[in-house]
Order: structure tokens, then C-alpha cells, then sequence
């Protein structure tokens, strides 16, 4: 389950394609090869994906870290096994990454679960382990904290947003993960209280994730799309009366938990020009 959970978080947090998840769920399994083959102390840690505590991966990532640098006397030699993954610091870098998946996987559970009977979802904060700042590249001081929290909420908020919604877009149901966003009802910036409750989240293709966030179409209280009048009176287009005119009074898709706050659909609405 956590293998196959990581290779979908670095597929969908991965720029430059899935190549890089490859390596790294490959670079996980032969350091859990290394160890086998030589503990050094880590016995605990012979399958990475049962180890749970940031704290013993960042101890093992910290002695990874300095097996990869010591090219000319390497610990770890194993016949067959590639030694490049360790030199090239293939298994450092996943196990950094590895690291901060889980921090961002355990949190988006105890998202998931403070949530009180009318389906709100409570606020929480995020803590993030000390120890993953250590030896990054990350500056020094508050900063960082408060950059790697927004990225981590912004990462959960995606991520359980399209679980609610089947990874499929409420609008046009693609269900292809890298087209779609995770659209905030009410904007991010405007009030931290709503950026992690699911009900101010629609999933939406691209296009549609652009309209709504520059407030060219919104919803109604029975979740119909409303077209705004810039695009009624200024777009005649017949790719524009396809993906926009044609949508208007249209239900779209909902989820079977966490259906959009209607309160927060008003406040959506009174931004766009209807």
C-alpha cells in the first residue's frame, strides 16, 4: 500500500515525469537489498516501506548520505546490484523524498479523520519533523517552516480532493490526474480557516480550473454551472459555445462526501460578474 501510495505522489509531484518515480521506488529497493545484505545497524529498516518513524529514516538517510560520498572505500557492495544508485546519491534523494511523503501521507489521514458529523472538516496543524530541515536545501529560520507547510497543505489539499472526486473533473469527468487541479472555492490566500476543508474544493480540468479562479463561471445552490456575462457578451466562438455556453445550467458531478459548502458558493459567486 505505502510503495504503491509514494509512487503516485512522486508521479503527481514530479515535474519532469514519471522517469524520476521509477528510479526512486527502484533506489528504495535495493537500499532495502543493502541492508539486508549488511545491516550496519539498521536492521529495523531491511523493508523501507514497513518503517514508519521519520526519525529512523532520517538516521539512515544521514548514513546513505555519507556511503554515497565515500565513493573510494564504499560499505555496501553487493554482486549484481548497481552500485551507481548509492555513488550518484540515487538512494539519499529517495529516502528524502520518501520521508517527507509520509510526513504529508499521516497528515492527510488525520485530515481525513477530524472531520464532525455534518462533514465538516476541523483545522489542524501540521507539525513538521525538525529533522527533515537538517542537511536540505533549505534556508535556515521560520521561513522554511511556513514554506514547507504550504506546499505539504497544498499537496494534501490536491490529493484528497481528486480521491473525492474519483481523480475525475466535476465538469467534463476526465479522469486523467495530471490535467486536473484541485480548485479552492474560496482562494487560498483569503482565508487560511478554509484551505484544507474539502468543501471549499472542486476538481476541475485545467480549463475549467482557470475559468472558475478568475471567476468566469461559478455554481449555483443545486451545483448547476452559471456562466459569467464576459463570457456571454464578449466571446462568440464556437469552441467557446461548446466548452462554456453549452455548460451553462449543467449539474456537474458531485462526490459522495464533502459536497462544496454552499456558503462558500455565494461568496464565489458575488466575486463574478453575472
Amino acid at each position: 500500500m505505502i510503495k504503491n501510495a509514494f509512487t503516485k505522489y512522486i508521479k503527481a509531484t514530479n515535474i519532469t515525469g514519471s522517469q524520476k518515480a521509477n528510479s526512486y521506488i527502484k533506489a528504495l529497493d535495493i537500499l532495502s537489498l543493502l541492508i539486508e545484505h549488511e545491516p550496519f545497524g539498521f536492521n529495523d529498516c531491511k523493508d523501507i516501506w514497513k518503517v514508519e518513524s521519520i526519525e529512523r529514516l532520517y538516521q539512515l538517510y544521514v548514513f546513505v548520505l555519507q556511503q554515497s560520498k565515500n565513493k573510494d572505500n564504499n560499505l555496501w557492495v553487493i554482486h549484481n546490484v548497481p552500485k551507481s544508485y548509492l555513488a550518484n546519491g540515487f538512494c539519499s534523494a529517495a529516502l528524502k523524498s520518501f520521508m517527507t511523503f509520509l510526513v504529508e501521507f499521516k497528515y492527510e489521514k488525520r485530515l481525513l479523520d477530524n472531520v464532525n458529523e455534518e462533514g465538516t472538516q476541523i483545522p489542524i496543524t501540521l507539525k513538521y519533523p525538525s529533522c527533515l530541515l537538517d542537511g536540505f536545501e533549505y534556508a535556515e529560520g521560520r521561513d522554511v517552516v511556513r514554506e514547507v507547510n504550504v506546499r505539504t497543505n497544498q499537496n494534501v489539499f490536491r490529493k484528497v480532493i481528486l480521491d473525492i472526486y474519483n481523480q475525475s473533473c466535476c465538469i467534463t469527468g476526465i479522469n486523467i490526474p495530471e490535467v486536473n487541479r484541485a480548485s479552492h472555492i474560496v482562494p487560498w490566500a483569503e482565508d487560511k480557516t478554509m484551505r484544507l476543508d474539502p468543501t471549499n474544493g472542486l476538481c476541475l480540468s485545467a480549463t475549467y480550473d482557470a475559468a472558475f479562479d478568475n471567476h468566469l463561471i461559478s455554481l449555483d445552490d443545486d451545483y448547476r454551472i452559471i456562466i459569467s456575462k464576459n463570457i456571454k457578451d464578449y466571446y462568440t466562438s464556437n469552441s467557446v459555445n461548446e466548452y462554456f455556453i453549452k455548460k451553462q445550467g449543467m449539474q456537474i458531478d458531485l462526490p459522495n462526501t464533502f459536497k462544496p459548502n454552499k456558503h462558500f458558493l455565494d461568496i464565489h459567486r458575488n466575486s463574478c460578474c453575472l
